[in-house]
């Protein structure tokens, strides 16, 4: 009886374990053919798998349940998939890339003086202003293109390939999927969208131990810290003081709930009830780090794992420093 009871065990947890796979086919949202040996993972994250020649994937979702899925391909758009079930099959189509350069000068390989130029501003708004900014490097350079606006106040990059960046001061290699990058150098402002790729496969235990004192340094007053402690109802607790014009704010200030009856699946948005857009005050720890974020709109979702989704968010002083040189893994834990 024993036996038969530990044999039915062993089954059931052998199908929940198998219900957490996904699995899809990745097409050409114009050809509608099947898009080969796509990235498939959850962004900011190393959980990945890669479609095969005909497009299909498989995909186990343990413990990521809560974020949307990632697809990213070469000389595509990224596309999210926010509803997904180990039940149904997914089927997602992507844009090709196709950038229209009316009025506009283009700089790839032309002028070295102006690229030179463009680089270094790609370079500091892109990897960020911090220190670990100097301790990453962009190892395929040379696919950046630049599109320059008539009145060259407006850089744009694009890349057809996906980015790798080696980030010797936290210990990772990142391949970053750039789907937009602007930067208005009149209002010193830039627009960043994209999705990273994390892999630390090749670092031993020993360097992992000591990348953790950088990797700390990084995530305390990070972007990723303070909506980790938004959603936790930690701002307090976590030394952030956030506040308008006329008062301190609190988190039933900033967030709507989405109740559900399953906790692993509850939703929260951003949500500011007064006039939007604001910028809001947000310092940590008092006299150390002083910040700003910017909401352009409501109902902005995001996750426990300090993911959320853009744009729909600006970032200024000390978090507007922090670029991918900071970026660290969602399901990193100091």
């Amino acid at each position: 009886m024993k036996r038969i009871f530990l044999f039915i065990v062993i089954i059931n947890l052998c199908i929940v374990s198998y219900c957490q796979i996904i699995k899809g086919t990745i097409l050409d949202g114009e050809t509608k053919r099947p898009v080969s040996y796509a990235a498939v993972y959850f962004d900011g994250t190393s959980v990945a798998s890669y479609a095969d020649a005909k497009g299909s994937f498989k995909l186990d979702i343990q413990n990521h349940t809560s974020m949307p899925l990632t697809i990213s391909a070469l000389g595509y758009y990224s596309a999210t998939v926010n509803d997904y079930s180990p039940y149904k099959d997914i089927l997602v189509y992507l844009a090709p890339k196709v950038f229209e350069i009316k009025d506009v000068s283009v700089n790839a390989r032309g002028n070295p003086n102006i690229r030179r130029e463009n680089l270094v501003i790609f370079r500091r708004e892109f990897l960020g202003r911090t220190g670990n900014s100097k301790e990453c490097e962009i190892i395929n350079e040379d696919d950046i293109r630049f599109i320059i606006s008539s009145d060259k106040d407006t850089i744009r990059a694009i890349c057809l390939k996906p980015l790798f960046i080696v980030n010797r001061g936290l210990g990772y290699k990142i391949t970053y999927y750039l789907n937009k990058f602007e930067y208005i150098k009149s209002a010193y402002l830039n627009q960043l969208i994209g999705n990273s790729l994390f892999d630390e496969d090749t670092i031993s235990i020993m360097d992992k131990q000591s990348f953790k004192a950088r990797r700390d340094n990084a995530y305390f007053g990070s972007k990723m810290h303070f909506i980790k402690s938004l959603w936790h109802d930690d701002l307090k607790s976590e030394g952030y003081i956030v506040q308008n014009e006329k008062r301190q704010l609190s988190y039933i200030d900033l967030v709507r709930n989405q109740l559900s009856t399953d906790t692993g699946q509850r939703k929260k948005n951003i949500y500011y009830s007064e006039a939007i857009p604001v910028i809001l005050s947000v310092e940590w720890k008092p006299g150390k780090a002083k910040s700003g974020i910017e909401l352009l709109r409501n109902n902005i979702f995001f996750d426990k794992t300090g993911y959320y989704k853009g744009p729909g968010i600006i970032w200024h002083g000390e978090m507007a420093k922090q670029g991918i040189a900071d970026l660290l893994p969602y399901d990193y834990k100091p």
